[in-house]
């Protein structure tokens, strides 16, 4: 098999990543691709650096069974302590969330907010890497470690889910008016965030990591040959009765068969 008719590996957390993998099936279908979501050891957020790092470190391992010719890591914790390490000792090239999704910040006029978890917010991996883009942006960034679990749990359109958005994004100064979303699951709360905050731009870091994949394909990687639709392989460490119900919500179509791995 070539190169590029090799898969594209994602991994997560949980199952937040599945926005990204419905942002590359919308903009690159034709790739295959395989999702690993750390779902036995959810969450990330509130982790040692160490640990997240060995954790990455662990489903890039599991993912290269597959020989990838790239792997994501569709998960801003694992981006931010884990990234370099996966990299080290990856054989095929590697990119996480934080970079794209500070690239579009960079490029936005005005002060920014983030959000994210707590160990994203602490690691100030965002704020590093829009300041290698323009030293001069003022960026605000909050800590919302309640989100992922109320996604987990699929509580996308609830009041509960309002009052904690509206209670986390009253942290952020008035003049921010664009918020990134330091955190793959937090695209399937947009609807509660922006009614706790109306007129926000929000940049979604899933859907830009997809774009910088894209790029990646135009250039040295290289498209599927295949014509037909890429198919969608999904692997998890541990699988609830829910899942394939909250899962095909963050992917906006129908999970599919669900295969468990183990650690």
């Amino acid at each position: 098999m070539s190169r590029a008719d090799r898969p594209i590996g994602v991994f997560d957390s949980g199952i937040g990543g599945l926005t990204v993998i419905h942002a590359l099936r919308q903009l690159v279908p034709q790739e295959e691709l395989i999702y690993l979501g750390d779902t036995a050891r959810l969450p990330y957020g509130s982790k040692s650096h160490h640990t997240i790092e060995r954790y990455t470190l662990q489903m890039g391992e599991l993912l290269q069974r597959h020989d990838p010719k790239l792997i994501v890591i569709a998960c801003n914790t694992a981006s931010a302590h884990g990234l370099p390490a996966l990299q080290a000792v990856s054989p095929c090239p590697v990119i996480g969330v934080i970079e794209p999704g500070a690239e579009a910040a960079a490029s936005v006029p005005g002060p920014v907010g983030i959000i994210g978890t707590l160990a994203t917010v602490g690691s100030a991996a965002y704020e590093a890497a829009i300041h290698r883009r323009d030293p001069a942006k003022v960026i605000h960034s909050v800590a919302c470690p309640l989100l992922v679990p109320l996604a987990e749990e699929g509580w996308f359109d609830d009041p509960v889910t309002d009052s904690i958005c509206r209670r986390y994004l009253n942290q952020l100064p008035y003049e921010v008016k664009t918020v990134v979303l330091g955190c793959t699951h937090y695209p399937t709360l947009l609807e509660s965030l922006e009614r706790s905050r109306p007129g926000t731009r929000w940049i979604d870091s899933g859907r830009v990591t997809a774009q910088a994949v894209d790029r990646l394909l135009q250039g040295r990687l290289g498209y599927r040959t295949a014509g037909a639709r890429g198919s969608l392989r999904v692997q998890l460490t541990d699988a609830s009765s829910r899942l394939k119900e909250v899962g095909s919500r963050f992917l906006e179509e129908e999970l599919g068969d669900v295969e468990v791995v183990d650690i």
